[in-house]
C-alpha cells in the first residue's frame, strides 16, 4: 500500500512539473535558463515513481505466490531505502498548493516588502553593462531603459525620445494624483531573488488604473523629478489594458 501511494506521488509530482512547463507557468517562479532542469527533475521523479510501482506489483506477486521467505527478505531491503509518511507529505505538497492556489507572477503585492528601483538600477541582480542599449526606443523595455538611465550623465539627454513599454501598475504615497509606475520584476534565479524595477509614468487619467493592472504605455520621456530625485519621466500619450507576458520577467544582461 505504501509503495503504491508513493508510486502515486512520484509521479503525480512528475507530472505536474511537467504541466508548468507545457503551459508555460514554470517561468512565474524561476529563470527560463533552469527549465531544463525542472524537465529533467520531472522525467525523474516519474522513472523512479513507476519503478516503485514495479516493485510494488512484484511484492503483490510474492503474496499471491506464496513465497514467504522471498518476499520477507524483498520486504526488509526495501523498508531499508523507505521514507516515512511524513517525507511524502513533503514530496506531496508542491503538487498540493499547485493545485489549490493558482499560478501567477508576482506583482504589485509582492513590492511592499522590497526596496524598489526607480529611475536606476541599483539592485544586486542588475546587470553590469557599462554600454547604452543599442535597440531602437519603442523595442526597449523597462530594464533597457533604467540602465540607459544609469549611464547616462544628463537625464535632460532622454528629453523627447519615444518609448513604448509594458508592466504592471504600482503606486504608493509618493506618487501624485496623476502619476503611477510601469514595473516589471527582474529576475536571475528565482522569484524569491527577483528585483521590483519600473518607469514613472505622468497620465491624467492615472485614477482610472487598478494596482497590478498590465498595460502598455506609449508616450516621451522628458526632463523630471521624483521623490526629490532628477530623472527622466515618461509622459504618456496612450494607456492600454494588456495581457501579462508570456514571461513576465526581465532578466540582466
Amino acid at each position: 500500500m505504501k509503495s503504491s501511494f508513493k508510486a502515486l506521488v512520484l509521479i503525480a509530482l512528475g507530472l505536474f512539473l511537467y504541466s508548468r512547463i507545457y503551459n508555460g507557468t514554470l517561468l512565474y517562479y524561476i529563470s527560463e535558463r533552469f527549465a531544463w532542469l525542472t524537465l529533467f527533475a520531472a522525467i525523474g521523479f516519474i522513472i523512479v515513481g513507476a519503478s516503485y510501482r514495479y516493485r510494488a506489483a512484484q511484492t503483490h506477486q510474492h503474496e499471491h505466490d506464496g513465497d514467504d521467505e522471498h518476499h520477507q527478505h524483498d520486504h526488509a531491503g526495501h523498508q531499508h531505502g523507505n521514507f516515512g509518511w511524513g517525507a511524502l507529505l513533503v514530496v506531496a505538497l508542491p503538487v498540493i498548493l499547485g493545485l489549490l492556489i493558482p499560478p501567477k507572477p508576482l506583482g504589485a503585492a509582492a513590492m511592499s516588502n522590497r526596496e524598489i528601483s526607480v529611475g536606476s538600477v541599483n539592485s544586486a541582480t542588475a546587470p553590469k553593462t557599462t554600454q547604452i542599449i543599442s535597440r531602437p526606443t519603442t523595442e526597449k523595455n523597462v530594464l533597457d531603459w533604467l540602465i540607459d538611465f544609469r549611464l547616462a550623465q544628463d537625464p535632460a539627454a532622454f528629453a523627447d525620445q519615444e518609448a513604448k513599454v509594458i508592466g504592471f501598475v504600482y503606486r504608493d504615497e509618493r506618487f501624485g494624483m496623476d502619476q503611477f509606475m510601469v514595473s516589471r520584476f527582474v529576475l536571475s534565479c528565482c522569484a524569491a531573488d527577483a528585483a521590483p524595477l519600473g518607469l514613472v509614468v505622468k497620465w491624467p487619467e492615472t485614477n482610472n488604473l487598478s494596482s497590478d493592472q498590465w498595460v502598455e504605455v506609449s508616450g516621451r520621456l522628458q526632463p523630471g523629478e521624483f521623490d526629490g530625485e532628477p530623472m527622466p519621466i515618461l509622459i504618456a500619450e496612450k494607456v492600454t489594458s494588456t495581457d501579462v507576458p508570456d514571461q513576465p520577467y526581465l532578466y540582466p544582461y
